[in-house]
């Protein structure tokens, strides 16, 4: 008897144990189920947060980009290219000989020349290098004088060439070569007036006037054509001159 009341009280003990611990278990769980949902929140608005910052670094470096392409583009209109002579030059980091040597340039080598001088020294750069050298160490460069003499730079003019197409087999085009030569038919093609045309050239190069009128001068017939966009003045029958409206 003695035996089952202990083995009864061992088993109700075993149970409550086993009891206490799965809610222990369960609470746990509970709370790591909620830390563990915490942290997926935060690393969704950190994630959101890190995708904010790349994006606008993105826009950033594009910006960067842009205007260092443009400061290139301006800085090139400042910079002379230029060779050493062939004793070689120290590039300092002031304008003076004692200056810090930075490098020491051998003869002969390329060097992107600032329009920047002081006391005859150049600021120059070389192989990734700021610094100065002196004007003596230069090869001579007659842009280099120039700027060194306060001489503006002579810009070269810009010059326009007419660009004309022409379709060969066109059967006017091929008219025209017949009438008034090769080069006169590319021209009327392509709508030119120039001094010495004939009436005839006018009217197949720009058409027919909207009126006109003429009158008996010393030095012959003077006939005005006039047009939406043009005024046409001929003597004797040859163009000799037109204004546009």
């Amino acid at each position: 008897m003695k035996n089952i009341t202990f083995v009864l009280i061992l088993f109700l003990l075993c149970n409550v144990t086993h009891s206490q611990s799965i809610t222990q278990i369960n609470k746990q769980l509970d709370s790591l189920y909620n830390l563990r949902k915490n942290i997926q929140i935060k690393v969704k608005d950190l994630q959101d947060q890190l995708n904010t910052v790349n994006s606008k670094i993105n826009t950033l470096e594009t910006k960067k980009a842009s205007i260092s392409n443009t400061s290139s583009t301006n800085d090139n209109d400042d910079i002379i290219v230029a060779k050493i002579t062939s004793g070689g030059a120290i590039l300092r980091d002031t304008p003076n000989s004692t200056g810090k040597t930075l490098a020491t340039i051998p003869g002969n080598e390329t060097i992107n020349v600032y329009k920047v001088q002081q006391n005859l020294y150049l600021k120059v750069l070389y192989k990734g290098q700021t610094g100065y050298v002196s004007y003596s160490t230069i090869q001579t460069n007659q842009e280099l004088d120039d700027f060194i003499a306060g001489k503006e730079p002579v810009k070269q003019p810009v010059t326009t060439s007419i660009v004309r197409t022409v379709n060969e087999n066109d059967p006017r085009f091929q008219k025209l070569v017949k009438l008034y030569g090769h080069e006169n038919a590319v021209k009327i093609i392509n709508g030119e007036l120039w001094q010495g045309m004939s009436y005839g050239m006018v009217l197949e190069s720009i058409g027919k006037p909207n009126s006109k009128n003429s009158n008996n001068a010393p030095d012959g017939v003077k006939e005005k054509w006039l047009y939406s966009d043009y005024t046409l003045d001929f003597i004797n029958g040859e163009l000799k001159n037109w204004t546009k409206k």
